[in-house]
């Protein structure tokens, strides 16, 4: 796949632009904007993604900081391949693809100013202590939930360290598509997106 040049300053790249591989996750484009949306994030921040998957979220999340820093952390190796074909596909060099298991992996990293969670590979409540403490006072941690369980435990454990802002928004996507001359609505899996900000 050739470079891609990617000139606007809004999230939201459109997903097939982005490498993918079967059966490696990768959250979509309107779920993308609403992530990117909820870290509020700036010039020179350091940013946490665990469970880069594919990486979009790390590429975008890559371009809004521009000289900041970017760890991409992911436990599957054809996936940190994955992550570093997109990363060159789009010409970013501020990321840092951390390969192995979260949390062990989230602790040599320098302190984060935002934490995506997307994938926990089981160990959820775990990465979460562990984001906590090396998320700064006043950072942002976001996280996406796909099954039932994971929404509500990120939202609790949120509100009992004292995070403010706290939110969780269920997102139901559904794009319209051809069916012969005319188009019918294709919905995505909900996708529930909990953010909160981390106390000074």
């Amino acid at each position: 796949m050739s470079r891609i040049d990617w000139p606007y300053v809004t999230p939201g790249i459109p997903d097939h632009l982005f490498k993918r591989a079967g059966g490696i996750p990768m959250t979509k484009q309107e779920i993308r904007m609403i992530v990117l949306g909820k870290l509020r994030l700036f010039p020179g921040a350091v940013v946490y993604d665990v469970g880069a998957g594919t990486g979009s979220i790390t590429v975008e999340c890559a371009m809004q900081v521009k000289h900041g820093t970017v760890y991409a952390l992911e436990k599957d190796g054809s996936a940190d391949e994955l992550v570093e074909a997109n990363v060159r596909r789009f010409g970013l060099n501020n990321i840092k693809l951390v390969p192995g298991l979260a949390p062990a992996t989230m602790e040599k990293l320098p302190a984060a100013d935002r934490i995506f969670i997307g994938g926990s590979a089981g160990a959820l409540p775990e990465i979460l202590q562990t984001a906590d403490r090396k998320l700064k006072p006043g950072g942002w941690l976001a996280a996406t939930a796909v099954t039932l369980e994971t929404g509500p435990l990120v939202l609790k454990f949120l509100e009992e360290q004292g995070y403010q802002q706290v939110e969780a928004v269920s997102v139901t996507v559904a794009e319209a598509r051809q069916a012969g001359k005319a188009h019918m609505w294709q919905g995505q899996n909900p996708v529930v997106v909990v953010s909160g900000q981390k106390p000074e």
